[in-house]
């Protein structure tokens, strides 16, 4: 579901293009160098016109053909005559103006896309599970969009969302859950709905109250909102990442602090699962180096559920390991996790939800959504 970002050398710090990558797999092409293999598997072209000059121009129109069999947008100013008529002298291409309300944008590039999450879902999903994956998704998207806008958190489809999964672990089990979100195209959604699933089974299974197991849900559904700050073809990258990418993908819990802070709408221990889930009881820990009871335990049932899952997932540059490897590991944590917490959590996995997790690892192979 690539798509294709052109400019006129680096994209304008004020074009709303700059965001795409934050929520659709995205390469940046400069106009001159337009080709078919720049171009490849591109499913759609977004042309930014801002500062383009003639010459940039004058080369994408000669290489036109290697983009005029898929969707292009351009985004103008209908204020400014000259990006109007540079659209219409490239033919073929659909025009927006660069004022749109972004998520509109999104919406056309979705449509255009016709992506339907749901596509994939294997065929005897239980209907609970898959409208729970679809509220889960929305909610997931909204929340992308929020954090780049800078607007409120829906928190009803966030409650509506960890409501839904709940009613589908209680009646479809885990195994259902984990077979439904494994299709997911993008190993950074796939990555925060497992860990949603387990952290709502494990709080069930704790003997929480049905509350706290929804909270927790949506803790799990939130819990990587920092990495909303870090482009997804950093997070889904295929092999290894740089010794840079990965000190910034380390940084999103303190993103998630930025993008949290002045939302009152999302409660004090959803905000502390975003922010506190790389924390470790013995202060190894990071962002803040928190120490034994300062750990709730909400957060530390964050923090085994997202090593759990970073653990059994498959990436393009390492096989999943087995739940009962990954348990040992746990383990081998020692104090720096709940050790009584972790021994519950085995148990829950070998009942009768083990076999179905240990066979189920990520089918969405990207990057580092750990």
């Amino acid at each position: 579901m690539e798509i294709v970002l052109i400019s006129d050398g680096p994209l304008p710090l004020d074009s709303p293009v700059r965001k795409l990558p934050f929520f659709f797999p995205a390469r940046l092409i400069d106009m001159s160098k337009v080709s078919p293999d720049t171009v490849g598997e591109g499913k759609i072209a977004v042309i930014e016109l801002l500062d383009s000059t003639d010459n940039g121009l004058k080369a994408l129109k000669a290489s036109w053909a290697s983009i005029a069999e898929i969707p292009v947008i351009c985004l103008v100013s209908q204020r400014t005559r000259k990006e109007v008529i540079q659209a219409a002298a490239l033919g073929k291409t659909e025009t927006l103006e660069r004022d749109t309300p972004f998520s509109l944008l999104l919406k056309r590039i979705k449509i255009l896309l016709n992506a339907d999450v749901c596509a994939a879902l294997p065929r005897k999903t239980p209907a609970r599970t898959v409208e729970a994956y679809k509220k889960s998704n929305a909610f997931l998207e909204s929340l992308c969009l929020s954090s780049a806008e800078g607007s409120a958190v829906r928190v009803s489809l966030m409650n509506e969302s960890a409501d839904e999964m709940l009613t589908a672990l209680s009646n479809d089990g885990l195994s259902s859950w984990l077979g439904a979100v494994q299709t997911h195209h993008s190993a950074t959604y796939c990555h925060s709905l497992r860990v949603a699933g387990l952290a709502g089974m494990f709080a069930k299974h704790l003997g929480w109250s049905d509350e706290d197991c929804k909270e927790v849900i949506a803790g799990g559904l939130v819990h990587d909102v920092g990495k909303m700050r870090i482009p997804l073809t950093i997070l889904d990258k295929s092999g290894k990442l740089t010794k840079e990418e990965r000190a910034l993908i380390a940084k999103h819990p303190q993103f998630g602090r930025n993008i949290l802070k002045s939302r009152l709408e999302v409660s004090p221990d959803i905000k502390r699962m975003a922010i506190q889930h790389h924390e470790y009881l013995d202060g190894s820990g990071y962002p803040d180096g928190l120490k034994g009871d300062r750990i709730t335990p909400k957060v530390r049932l964050m923090t085994i559920c997202d090593i759990f899952t970073a653990l059994t997932e498959e990436r393009s540059y390492k096989e999943a390991i087995s739940a009962r490897t990954a348990l040992t590991m746990l383990k081998d944590m020692g104090p720096k996790l709940d050790q009584k917490m972790v021994a519950q959590f085995a148990s829950m996995l070998f009942g009768r939800e083990f076999g179905a997790v240990s066979r189920a690892p990520s089918q969405a192979k990207g990057g580092a959504a750990a």
